[in-house]
C-alpha cells in the first residue's frame, strides 16, 4: 500500500477539492499510530480518513454468533481511541497533520513537501480549521460475508457511527477503475525532475536548511540584510505575506521562497506586485535580478526605449544567466 498511494486516496477520498495527502503511519501525540491518514482541504477545511489496515485473511465477524470479532474489538477500541484524540487534543492533531503533510507525504511529495498545507489561505494547523475526520477498518474478503454475516456487517454501520469496515475487495474495485480512468498512466508518469529528487532526498535528511527566508519560521529567525557583491541589502518582512521586501534604487521587490527556489515581484506605487521571474536558484540572485530588472527600467525611462526591449533583455538573462555553471 505505500507504493501505491494513489490507489489509498481513491479509495478513501476520491472528491473534489484542493490539496491531496496521503501519509503512512501518521502518528496521533506519542500513543497512537494509524496506518494512513489521507486528507483533501476544501474550502473552510479538511477532510481527514484514518485508517487502520487489519489482516486479509482475517474475518471481521464470528460465523457463530455473528457478533465482531475479537481482532476486530482490538481495531475498534484502537479507532475510538484516535476518535478521543482528535476531540480532546484538536490542536495537537492539527500541527501534527501540518507537520507529517510537509515531511511524509507520498502521494505527490514533489509538490507538497516542505509547504504549509492550508485551504484558502488558511493554514491546516490553524485553530479555527475545520475537520471533517472519518475513521476506517479495512479488514478480510467479502468471501468472508456470508448472507447472516452482510446483516451483522449492516447492523453494525447502522450502531456504530464512529468507524466504517471495508474488505480488501475494494481496494480491486478502485484499482480497476482507475485504470480504466487511465489515471493510473497518469500518476506513474508524471514528470519529476533531478531538482525535485534531489530536493526530496535532502530535504528528507535535513528539513531545517531549507527555510532560508523565514517564510515558515519564527520572526526573531529571518535574515535582515545580505551581501551580495559588495553591497549590504536591508530585508524587511511582508506584511501582507509570507515573503521578504528588499528596496533597489528606492522600488520595493517582494521575494517569496518556494522550497528551493525563490520568486521575485516589482511592487508597484499602487501596491500591486508585479511577478519578474519565478524559479530563481537563491534568494541573492533573485536581488541581483531586481537590480538589474529596475535599472532596465531607468534605462527605458532616460532613453525612450520601449518596454519590449527591457522585458526581451530580462528574459534572455533569465534563460541564458552569465553566471551560471555547470559540472560538465
Amino acid at each position: 500500500m505505500k507504493k501505491e498511494p494513489l490507489l489509498v486516496w481513491a479509495t478513501f477520498m476520491n472528491c473534489g477539492g484542493h490539496s491531496d495527502y496521503v501519509i503512512p503511519e501518521f502518528s496521533l501525540g506519542s500513543k497512537y499510530r494509524t496506518d494512513f491518514v489521507v486528507m483533501q482541504s476544501f474550502s473552510g477545511g479538511w477532510n481527514v480518513a484514518f485508517i487502520e489496515l487489519e489482516p486479509v485473511d482475517e474475518e471481521p465477524f464470528d460465523r457463530k454468533s455473528s457478533n465482531p470479532s475479537k481482532r476486530l474489538r482490538g481495531a475498534i477500541k484502537q479507532v475510538n481511541d484516535w476518535r478521543d484524540f482528535e476531540m480532546d487534543e484538536g490542536a495537537t492533531l492539527r500541527s501534527q497533520l501540518a507537520d507529517a503533510a510537509q515531511k511524509n507525504d507520498t502521494l505527490y511529495p514533489e509538490r507538497n513537501l516542505a509547504r504549509e498545507p492550508s485551504c484558502v489561505k488558511m493554514p491546516l494547523r490553524d485553530p479555527q480549521t475545520y475537520l471533517c475526520c472519518e475513521y476506517f477498518i479495512v479488514m478480510g474478503r467479502r468471501s468472508h460475508f456470508d448472507e447472516n454475516l452482510i446483516h451483522a456487517k449492516s447492523k453494525f454501520a447502522r450502531h456504530s457511527s464512529n468507524v466504517k469496515i471495508l474488505t480488501y475487495d475494494r481496494f480491486s474495485e478502485v484499482a480497476t477503475k482507475l485504470e480504466q480512468q487511465n489515471q493510473y498512466f497518469y500518476y506513474k508518469n508524471r514528470a519529476i525532475n533531478e531538482t525535485d529528487r534531489k530536493f526530496l532526498a535532502e530535504f528528507a535528511e535535513d528539513s531545517s536548511k531549507f527555510i532560508a527566508s523565514g517564510s515558515n519560521s519564527d520572526k526573531s529567525q529571518y535574515l535582515d540584510q545580505i551581501k551580495v557583491h559588495g553591497t549590504c541589502y536591508k530585508l524587511e518582512l511582508n506584511d501582507q505575506g509570507d515573503g521578504l521586501i528588499v528596496d533597489i534604487i528606492g522600488t520595493l521587490y517582494e521575494i517569496s521562497e518556494d522550497r528551493l527556489t525563490f520568486n521575485l515581484y516589482r511592487v508597484e506605487p499602487d501596491g500591486i506586485a508585479l511577478s519578474v521571474a519565478d524559479n530563481l536558484e537563491s534568494l541573492s540572485t533573485a536581488i541581483q535580478l531586481a537590480e538589474i530588472y529596475e535599472r532596465f527600467f531607468y534605462f527605458h525611462l532616460d532613453t525612450k526605449h520601449s518596454l519590449d526591449l527591457v522585458d526581451g533583455l530580462l528574459q534572455s538573462l533569465i534563460e541564458n544567466p552569465p553566471y551560471r555553471w555547470t559540472s560538465d
